[in-house]
């Protein structure tokens, strides 16, 4: 059962606008209504070549040398190759990296779990609101490639919300200022799904948040968090009006948006950005509240897969 689109409620959340979704499955409709937010390098040496002399009734042979040994190629943020990386290597615990900005609380750098390495951003639970980390988005021009690791701790609360990972900030061709919301879910409450008796089903969402009513478009309920880290990853451009959004390599196809230039109906892609936004954003009240981790954040003009 996919759930419909709902006015605004009084439950507060970070950033600005509401936090309901108007989303469209191709099964099903998802949405819920509320107040919401707006390696390192390594170098190996070859084995040296022994020497060896042999002799029979004259001087000795002498051997050869050994091959050398090379570097091996820098990966992820260390290769310096993304516009915008971070893999919160390099933070000290309960700090935030340089560059980011925290809005809400609890949001930190924790070293209990990590997709990669041994540190990753930590959202602690509260029944709502914001817990997140602001950057300046400017260089990513008219269109990018995003990538994050995620994780939320199990059990989940039993409760029908709304909750943003990623979104992005700048100004839609006709709706103005908004919150571009590019990894967004919605999970079901108890037996809202199948009556099952677990709630744990969730869908993922394309959502925009302008000054007015919220639009988007929604997955069905087939998918869950799980206990496991998941790597998410979207593709937006504002000249095509286009999105794409993947889930553990697959493309999620349900809420891809294919408009073409000038058709930004159900779109409304900016075509610049001022601000990226990680972390946990629910806009509904879910006690005893959400814990997840976020790792291996990377955006760029280009594709940047889950191998890294």
């Amino acid at each position: 059962m996919g759930c419909n689109s709902a006015s605004s409620d009084s439950s507060s959340g970070g950033g600005d606008g509401s936090g309901g979704a108007t989303s469209t499955g191709t099964t099903g409709t998802g949405g819920a209504g509320g107040d919401g937010g707006g390696v390192t390098s390594s170098s190996s040496s070859g084995d040296g070549g022994s020497l060896t002399s042999s002799s029979s009734s004259g001087g000795g042979q002498g051997g050869s040398g050994g091959s050398g040994g090379g570097e091996t190629p820098l990966t992820g943020c260390a290769s310096g190759r993304y516009i915008l990386c971070e893999d919160f290597e390099d933070t000290d615990v309960g700090g935030v990296p340089q560059g980011w900005t925290k809005h809400g609380e609890p949001v930190a750098v924790a070293d209990d779990q990590a997709a990669h390495g041994t540190h990753a951003l930590k959202m602690g639970p509260v029944a709502n609101g914001e817990r997140r980390i602001y950057h300046d988005a400017s260089q990513l021009g008219s269109g990018h490639w995003g990538r994050i690791r995620y994780r939320v701790q199990q059990p989940v609360p039993d409760a029908f919300v709304h909750s943003t990972l990623v979104a992005l900030y700048g100004s839609g061709p006709t709706t103005g200022p908004q919150e571009v919301r590019v990894v967004d879910t919605v999970k079901e409450d108890k037996d809202g799904w199948n009556n099952d008796g677990n709630g744990s089903h969730i869908q993922y969402l394309y959502n925009v948040q302008p000054a007015g009513a919220e639009f988007g478009k929604g997955s069905t309920y087939d998918w869950s968090y799980g206990d496991q880290w998941h790597c998410v990853e979207w593709h937006i451009d504002g000249p095509t009006q286009r999105y794409d959004f993947y889930l553990d390599g697959e493309l999620l196809d349900q809420i891809s948006i294919a408009n073409g230039p000038g058709n930004y109906s159900g779109s409304e892609i900016p075509d610049a950005f001022s601000e990226v936004r990680i972390g946990w954003n629910n806009y509904q009240s879910a006690p005893p509240g959400f814990t997840a981790w976020i790792d291996d954040v990377a955006l760029d003009d280009e594709r940047i897969g889950c191998e890294e």
